[in-house]
């Protein structure tokens, strides 16, 4: 089994290192493919007219590294359209250095990676880590434990390839770990943000007044509404969020199916991890 793995982040970030060290150890092999360089808030941007790039920058014969020019949804794209990664069986993106929930994930080049993943016809996921903070921030600046939320990634993963003649075409899991080890895996709808016009803030440029529209300050990050059920929700809880999205557009039962094969996979990764913790404590 063969994944295909990109980022926004660079590929020398924390998260893909994280991600890519799971899933080898989770039994898969991984190509990796990502920027050469930080590229959030990119959502699903695309190279119209640039050519991509790829260049060998690590790794080995089974689980080689590339590095691209161009932004995480051309990661996919040049690897997938070339044919370098004709012989994958599922598309990860992340693990993002920051949560994407709700309303964010439509900023979000980690989701928009994986959903190019999915509408090129492979099962996709997208991975997120709440920083150590357990703070909802739009951006992050403080570190992050990866090690529970790219386990579960990885076991997530190895499921949707081995369900895959089970899942509706164009089928993305949004996954978002919680700042400190999830105590379970909930499904999860997308919150949504609060925004006023206090939420930004004003600066003089040279070309005079400007805004920053997405503020770096916390107590100015416009706060989620926080519906039972939701993600953000989710994670104030204490537990990993999961929200199945699907892009089939012609086909009314796809994202029914989609979440009743979620709901069976939560209830085994569940199983697994009350077994994990179980075993953990009677060894202390």
């Amino acid at each position: 089994m063969k994944v295909l793995l990109t980022n926004d982040d660079g590929y020398q970030s924390p998260g893909v290192a994280a991600a890519r060290d799971a899933l080898i150890a989770c039994g898969l092999q991984v190509l990796t493919v990502a920027p050469d360089g930080p590229r959030s808030g990119t959502s699903r941007s695309a190279s119209f007219r640039k050519a991509i790039t790829m260049t060998k920058a690590g790794g080995d014969d089974v689980n080689p590294i590339y590095v691209t020019n161009g932004t995480p949804t051309d990661c996919v794209r040049v690897a997938v359209l070339s044919g370098l990664a004709s012989e994958v069986d599922a598309v990860v993106s992340g693990i993002n250095e920051g949560a994407n929930l709700g309303d964010d994930a439509t900023y979000s080049s980690t989701l928009g990676s994986a959903i190019e993943g999915a509408l090129l016809g492979f099962p996709a996921l997208a991975a997120s880590q709440q920083s150590r903070d357990g703070r909802f921030r739009l951006v992050d600046l403080t570190d992050y434990d990866f090690s529970c939320g790219a386990q579960i990634m990885a076991e997530l993963t190895r499921l949707m390839i081995r369900d895959r003649s089970k899942l509706p075409p164009r089928s993305v899991l949004n996954f978002n770990a919680p700042a400190l080890p999830a105590g379970e895996i909930k499904i999860a709808s997308l919150d949504r943000r609060v925004w006023d016009p206090s939420r930004i803030h004003s600066i003089e440029t040279e070309n005079g007044p400007g805004w920053l529209l997405f503020d770096t300050h916390p107590e100015r990050d416009p706060i989620f509404e926080h519906r039972p059920g939701s993600d953000s929700w989710v994670l104030s809880q204490g537990h990993a969020a999961l929200t199945p999205l699907n892009f089939e557009w012609t086909l009314p039962g796809a994202r029914r199916g989609f979440a009743r094969w979620t709901r069976s996979a939560v209830a085994e990764l569940n199983e697994a991890l009350a077994s994990e913790q179980s075993g953990k404590e009677l060894g202390s």
